[in-house]
């Protein structure tokens, strides 16, 4: 199913379910990827009557918004640690919209080593394959040679700092390469960690538009859990019929909804605790039965209850959650 074809069902699906659940249209705010702000789709959107944010291809973004220089982003909030952003008005399709340019130093930190990775990875490869190329005997064309130099430079960003030149006199292939510094410094001060976001709602201020775009990734984080099983993992299922695989995905996302619930009380108590980090302080929250054998011919076996050793994080948990009254205190 083409992609044009796939939103337009999947926004009449989302409509009806809030029409169903009588949710104001108006009070929901759908996130996309980049590329779904396209004219017919942001027309379905406004006739929908609902809101939304989609991030922008970079070349689509106006120039002058999107390389402003990082000191004059606005810092945002602790709910956005190392995150700026600032947005501005635009027209788009004539239609009146807001922009907003996030810079993230935590993303722009992972493009960087990922960015230098692939670098020396490249440029070691073009250095053996020049020599490669040197060869008496070698029978590279032109073609292959550009096909595989391409392939090399397709990753993201690459293209922009390595530079290389074929040169060929009536014998074997010449290949030069360089790295372009100057490139690499504006990939520094202009793009890395930057992304455009696009949003219908014209009230919000530039946080609120970043926080709401990070909302896709606690969606797509909960589908990890699940699929990965570091949560409350989907499989096995062992249901064919359509009706029961419903079932099953309702009792997931069931568990998920309580999970995302307990969470949110244990933020209260440990604010940057993670799920993961969560799951891993409760299951270390155990109870043990001591067993003692009976004291005399008359006396009955004793058993007594005993907690593990706990940190102040698993202490804080116990208390916010109410550990302790689910704890065993009979003593036999």
């Amino acid at each position: 199913m083409a992609d044009v074809e796939e939103f337009s069902v999947a926004l009449a699906r989302i409509v009806r379910l809030l029409d169903q659940s009588q949710m104001a249209r108006d009070t929901v705010t759908l996130v996309f990827d980049k590329g779904t702000a396209a004219l017919d789709n942001t027309l379905q959107l406004q006739e929908a009557g609902l809101g939304w944010i989609s991030a922008l291809p970079w070349n689509q973004a106006p120039q002058e918004l999107r390389e402003r220089a990082t000191e004059e982003l606005l810092p945002c909030s602790a709910e956005q640690p190392g995150v700026r952003a600032v947005a501005e008005k635009l027209l788009v399709h004539g239609q009146e919209y807001l922009a907003v340019l996030k810079y993230s130093a935590p993303f722009a930190a992972e493009q960087l080593h990922s960015l230098t990775t692939s670098i020396s990875r490249t440029l070691q490869s073009l250095r053996r394959f020049s020599k490669e190329l040197n060869k008496p005997r070698s029978r590279w064309t032109e073609e292959g040679i550009t096909r595989k130099i391409q392939k090399w430079l397709s990753g993201q960003f690459l293209s922009d700092v390595i530079r290389y030149q074929l040169e060929s006199h009536d014998g074997p292939w010449r290949l030069q390469f360089d790295f372009d510094q100057a490139a690499f410094e504006r990939l520094l001060g202009h793009r890395l960690g930057r992304t455009v976001l696009l949003t219908n709602r014209l009230d919000w201020t530039a946080e609120q538009v970043v926080a709401g775009y990070a909302g896709q990734q606690q969606v797509e984080r909960v589908f990890r859990g699940l699929k990965d099983g570091a949560w409350l993992g989907w499989g096995p299922m062992h249901h064919w019929t359509d009706r029961k695989i419903r079932i099953h995905a309702f009792y997931c996302m069931l568990g998920i909804s309580l999970l995302q619930y307990v969470h949110r009380q244990a933020k209260a108590a440990w604010s940057d605790l993670s799920m993961e980090q969560l799951l891993e302080e409760l299951q270390r929250i155990q109870q043990f039965v001591l067993l003692y054998p009976r004291q005399g011919e008359k006396g009955s076996p004793r058993a007594t209850y005993v907690l593990s050793k706990q940190t102040l994080v698993q202490q804080a948990l116990a208390k916010a959650l109410k550990l302790d009254e689910l704890q065993i205190t009979h003593r036999g």
